[in-house]
């Protein structure tokens, strides 16, 4: 068995699309033993990023711009490289791997050229798990106290062997094999079709982050019903890849019934929650926060309130009114449809006894409403 350690320098990531200039590997034994290494500098044939030669960063690329452009480009390496990392019983590791899959991937793409599949351990997760911490590939390089002084720090194969030097150190320290690391951290493996489906849905979430925020501060000019009407709501959790469309489905639902969804309340409204399995020590304390909330609502603006519920109505227009009414009857009748005859009766009986309490003067207003409603 074999060990690939792998890392990826990028002139610039515009666009959120990484321009690889570099890859470094080394290749070892179960030993540790170093059986091959390389640097892959190509001509990323696009611009450098300003700050990648900026001498008070610490992120300076080890080669200039001029060596860069006399390189060449990605399509050059492309066959040497993919076999590089689909050569059988080869385990690969890298260090925040996930961004130089996506990389990787995007080279592909952006030459036209077939995908490189392969699965690689991130060894940052590994590390972040055991020791309940994160930190920078150099910060764990002091930790394990590594000399850094022979290295240069992002320089592709450097970082590479320094990738591989801290997991050295800390199997050694656990006294761990490879294949016993491997087996007891399976779940930090990213694959190349793992990486793809997360951004696939990353995708997915920022089409549905900006329908979302499009709706913000709008209100309807011809709403479905008064449900919300004048009222004020802002989610009160982070939109995700998991909660997005049903974040969307809310926030389509308060804006067709009349109400508004803000970024963040400034004032009187309503927070949304989206979660499950809430404790009841976390719902007490979100009534309270509910509480709080609507209690600055005064009197003058509940009345207000009433009477915008009012005006709603005796300005909406005869087209929009009779499509209300037609699907407030298809409701109705759909749901005496489905309705049991022991529920019907119920109804019945409670209708009955209604109108047995109710003065003739309200009778005779009742019955004139449901003529105009049902007219």
């Amino acid at each position: 068995m074999r060990y690939l350690f792998f890392d990826i320098e990028c002139a610039n990531c515009f666009n959120g699309i990484g321009k690889m200039c570099s890859l470094g590997y080394v290749i070892i034994n179960e030993n540790f033993e170093i059986l091959d290494e390389d640097d892959v500098v190509m001509n990323p044939e696009t611009e450098f990023d300003w700050y990648l030669f900026e001498p008070k960063n610490d992120c300076t690329l080890a080669y200039s711009k001029d060596y860069f452009r006399m390189q060449h480009n990605f399509e050059s390496y492309h066959s040497e490289i993919k076999k590089l990392f689909e050569t059988p019983f080869r385990k690969i590791f890298g260090f925040s791997v996930k961004n130089d899959i996506g990389f990787l991937q995007s080279a592909c793409e952006r030459y036209s050229l077939p995908e490189i599949n392969y699965a690689a351990f991130d060894i940052r997760n590994i590390l972040k798990k055991f020791y309940q911490k994160d930190a920078k590939l150099e910060e764990w390089c002091d930790f394990f106290n590594i000399k850094k002084d022979s290295f240069r720090l992002h320089k592709s194969v450097d970082d590479a062997k320094l990738t591989m030097l801290v997991l050295k150190e800390f199997c050694k320290k656990e006294n761990l094999s490879l294949e016993n690391l491997i087996s007891k951290n399976k779940d930090s493996k990213i694959s190349v079709e793992k990486y793809l489906e997360e951004k696939q849905k990353r995708a997915h979430a920022e089409e549905i982050i900006k329908k979302i925020k499009s709706l913000y501060e709008k209100k309807i000019k011809s709403p479905y019903s008064k449900r919300f009407l004048n009222q004020h709501f802002a989610f009160a959790f982070k939109i995700t890849t998991e909660n997005c469309d049903a974040a969307l489905e809310i926030a389509e639902k308060i804006y067709k019934h009349a109400g508004i969804l803000h970024k963040s309340l400034k004032s009187n409204g309503n927070l949304i929650f989206l979660e499950k399995n809430i404790s009841e020590e976390k719902k007490e304390e979100r009534r309270k926060i509910f509480s709080r909330v609507n209690s600055n609502r005064t009197e003058e603006h509940k009345e207000k309130l009433r009477k915008s519920n009012k005006l709603f109505y005796d300005n909406e227009s005869e087209e929009h009114r009779q499509k209300r009414i037609e699907k407030t009857r298809e409701t109705t009748i759909a749901g005496m449809h489905n309705m049991s005859e022991e529920k019907k009766q119920e109804m019945n009986k409670n209708r009955i006894q209604g109108l047995a309490n109710m003065s003739q003067e309200k009778k005779k207003a009742r019955i004139e409403k449901m003529r105009n409603t049902w007219a």
